[in-house]
């Protein structure tokens, strides 16, 4: 058998069986196939108790296609929760009594997404879902109402005086929304429709080069998958110009594909992800991982699916109330705490651009 001088009958023959399975997967991939997304979301939840859609802040395409998502007659027939990213849960009780369809005032309410761990978001598009919950809470019966479940820990800004005081609640972002998905969806035999950053819900963290052996690498989802018993359907959302599949041409507008057994899912996640640096951490330190040990990670390993919502020339980012931009006191407050927080000079120029101060 050419190719095998030196070698075993028996090894030779099986180095043919796995060179024969690797070209017959190869062979076997398929391209992935465009389907209608809320549909396939809501199908997703008849086998998973967490649906999750990486939402990549404040984009209008995607703000529109969670609404459509949430006033779907079907959606709150399926669904019984959905966690969103910046709003601080120290409001948790406040958001409870506004989306069932008590009387909540107003400057109490708005702190909800106002007072999230993150200053440099608006909150414009939490707070326009949280009042489309409201609406489709109206008229049901209490034990088929949504309920919104607010996943940054509950930061006090009134005691945070430090950029060392603020990372710390920081570093909660991912294991704090995972308890409250654990405690209150897992426990109670809910399922809830999870909202939250791009980088939150991979199941490896590519920043730590894929190393899940430390607290700082783990994510939402990573947290929840180690309980067998909690079963997560994972979507990414294709947005970024030049990580955009070819394929997606010829996707309807919006679209949704699973991955597994295909070729967009056996593709690099970096391919489809902006992965600006890697990090190692030894000893409780970080430091760069050169891009030459980089490794590779198959976008189905952590992703379920992917969702298209059109070209990345659509995904504008609205800007905040004009009402609010009035409000000297909100502007002052919003850029105090981006100082506060440490985060860098764009970020203040971006709150200024937003108000067009």
């Amino acid at each position: 058998m050419r190719g095998c001088e030196g070698a075993t009958v028996r090894r030779c023959a099986l180095i043919l069986v796995l060179a024969c399975a690797s070209s017959a997967s190869a062979q076997t991939a398929r391209r992935a196939t465009a389907t209608e997304p809320v549909a396939a979301i809501l199908d997703a939840f008849k086998t998973h108790e967490i649906v999750t859609v990486s939402d990549p802040h404040g984009r209008m395409p995607m703000q529109a296609f969670l609404l459509a998502l949430i006033r779907d007659p079907r959606f709150a027939d399926t669904v019984n929760d959905i966690v969103v990213e910046p709003a601080s849960s120290r409001y948790q009780d406040v958001v409870d009594r506004f989306v069932r369809g008590d009387d909540v005032r107003e400057d109490v309410l708005r702190k909800a997404w106002e007072d999230a761990v993150v200053p440099s978001s608006p909150g414009v598009l939490t707070e326009e879902l949280i009042r489309a919950v409201r609406v489709v809470n109206n008229g049901r019966n209490a034990d088929k109402r949504l309920r919104v479940l607010l996943g940054d820990p509950p930061i006090d800004w009134d005691n945070v005086t430090s950029a060392a005081e603020h990372f710390k609640w920081v570093e909660l972002r991912d294991t704090y929304p995972a308890d409250l998905i654990r405690r209150q969806v897992l426990e109670r035999g809910r399922k809830a429709l999870v909202i939250y950053g791009q980088m939150h819900a991979q199941r490896k963290q590519s920043f730590s080069n894929y190393d899940m052996s430390t607290w700082q690498s783990q994510t939402i989802v990573s947290l929840l998958e180690r309980d067998a018993a909690a079963r997560v359907f994972n979507v990414w959302s294709l947005f970024e110009a030049d990580r955009m599949p070819a394929e997606v041409d010829q996707w309807p507008i919006p679209a949704l594909a699973v991955l597994r057994g295909t070729t967009l899912g056996a593709a690099d996640f970096a391919t489809l992800a902006f992965i600006p640096n890697r990090f190692g951490i030894s000893g409780g330190r970080m430091g760069p991982v050169p891009r030459a040990e980089w490794r590779q990670l198959a976008m189905q390993e952590q992703f379920d699916a992917v969702l298209y919502l059109g070209p990345p020339a659509s995904w504008t980012t609205p800007p905040p109330p004009s009402a609010r931009c009035a409000d000297s006191s909100y502007v002052a407050m919003r850029i105090a705490r981006i100082t506060l927080a440490g985060l860098p000079p764009p970020e203040i120029e971006q709150v200024k651009r937003d108000c067009a101060q």
